[in-house]
């Protein structure tokens, strides 16, 4: 199980572990790995501009003002309760490439779940994470998977969390109690880059309605390691501004992944149960 966790870090990866690992076993022809390696160099591509990005905002003497400035935008977070929504997913690596559905629910700061299913229909694994522990069924092989969040922690970066994934799902910045160090204004949009000892995130906000556009994690002593997030086509539930379309990727060491969400039948602040149980006849590993 740990090895599986780290080959499809971070957390957002316990979404995709099970169908990703055993339900989509196609073998690519030569077309279509060509055509997943040009995927694969976009996202290189990507990484690097974004990189350039954090690393060209220059501090200067006001830079402190500045911040402060702009603090009711970039401390801006989505502060709801309870979130739940369709997502479509394509998710892309070096060696698969497949579409699947995944309805979750969150209730903030405790719990996220979230059901997998395929061609609209057939429910094929269900997930459960905490700050403490996780818990996931893969009905196709009967199969169940349980521990505490510390032993997926053990193959993760540190900073790497529940509420990384949280923050992923709702569209905040990716880590938390990061401490903001330079700023760059454009005409509609600030870029902000903030730093703790093990990471640098830049992200970048519409100055007209404070959503968030984009963010990228780099650490801080590995450059091979980056999580990054664009969001795109926003409506506004409430006083929250959501994004509906999502392009995520992820690399660490020689590893790479590309997820693409569309949002739909979005709620938010709703009652809402979390359903979870493992049959008896199942294996827990």
């Amino acid at each position: 199980m740990s090895r599986k966790i780290f080959s499809l870090i971070p957390l957002l990866a316990l979404l995709l572990l099970l169908p990703s690992c055993k339900l989509f076993k196609h073998k690519k022809s030569k077309k279509e790995k060509q055509a997943a390696a040009a995927q694969l160099q976009k996202i290189d591509s990507l990484n690097a501009a974004l990189k350039t990005a954090v690393e060209s905002i220059d501090t200067n003497a006001d830079v402190e003002a500045e911040i402060l400035n702009f603090k009711p935008i970039w401390s801006k977070r989505i502060d709801l309760n309870t979130l739940s929504a369709k997502a479509k997913m394509h998710y892309e690596n070096a060696d698969k490439n497949f579409d699947f559905v995944a309805n979750f629910r969150i209730r903030k700061d405790s719990i996220i779940w979230v059901s997998v299913s395929v061609a609209g229909l057939l429910q094929v694994a269900r997930a459960v994470i905490t700050p403490d522990s996780f818990k996931a069924i893969l009905y196709t092989e009967k199969e169940a998977y349980q521990g505490s969040i510390s032993e997926a922690n053990k193959f993760l970066p540190e900073g790497i969390d529940f509420y990384s994934l949280q923050n992923l799902l709702l569209g905040d910045p990716i880590l938390n109690n990061l401490i903001p160090s330079a700023i760059k204004k454009e005409t509609a949009t600030i870029a902000v880059r903030s730093t703790n000892d093990n990471y640098v995130e830049l992200a970048t906000y519409n100055l007209q309605d404070s959503s968030m556009l984009s963010s990228q994690v780099l650490a801080q002593k590995e450059d091979n390691k980056s999580l990054s997030q664009v969001l795109r086509n926003f409506i506004k539930i409430e006083k929250y501004w959501l994004s509906t379309e999502r392009t995520i990727n992820v690399q660490a060491a020689e590893s790479k992944m590309l997820i693409d969400m569309s949002l739909s039948n979005i709620e938010i602040n709703s009652a809402m149960n979390f359903p979870f149980s493992i049959p008896k006849n199942y294996t827990l590993k």
